[in-house]
């Protein structure tokens, strides 16, 4: 094979990965609203069957790690996501642009195009980043709470610190 034979195959290849990715990443999601929707049910259960105040209150700080988690591993993937285009456009492209004119314009289109849609794409968080208001409220509503809820108030704020982090990319990226 070929130089530009390998490179339509990794082109290719790549293709099939960004779509695996992003299918990936609207499954999280979804699966970060089904998982509010099962916790706010079984709030209403434990509600309702009277469970102590200390175990609801440890139950409630357990719900923003969970998410947590869900949402490290879509950041995780929307990174690598996001890597792909920017070979595409940084190092793919411009080879093909000498031998072929330009082409794989969607990349550029896309990159000049996306500034009025970061807000909009903020909201996809969202689900993630909601319930860490949970360990906020009992940070400053001055909640009587025992050691393994101070510690799990502190995880979950230090959590919701690297989420942000790492969350910041969506309003600051443009290409």
């Amino acid at each position: 094979m070929d130089k530009e034979q390998w490179q339509a195959l990794e082109f290719k290849a790549s293709r099939h990965e960004l779509n695996n990715r992003i299918d990936f990443l609207h499954k999280s999601i979804t699966t970060a609203v089904i998982f509010w929707l099962v916790f706010l049910i079984a709030t209403f259960f434990f509600l309702a069957i009277g469970l102590d105040k200390e175990m609801f209150i440890t139950y409630l700080l357990l719900i923003p790690l969970v998410i947590d988690l869900l949402a490290f591993n879509y950041q995780s993937n929307q990174n690598s996501l996001e890597s792909i285009p920017r070979y595409y456009f940084y190092y793919l492209k411009p080879q093909l642009d000498k031998k072929y004119g330009s082409i794989l314009e969607w990349e550029k289109y896309f990159a000049d195009d996306k500034e009025p849609f970061k807000y909009e794409s903020v909201t996809k968080v969202f689900p993630f980043v909601l319930p860490s208001i949970i360990p906020i409220y009992f940070l400053f509503s001055g909640s009587d709470l025992n050691a393994l809820q101070i510690i799990l108030v502190i995880v979950d704020i230090l959590f919701l610190v690297l989420m942000l982090e790492s969350f910041r990319y969506k309003l600051r990226r443009v290409k």
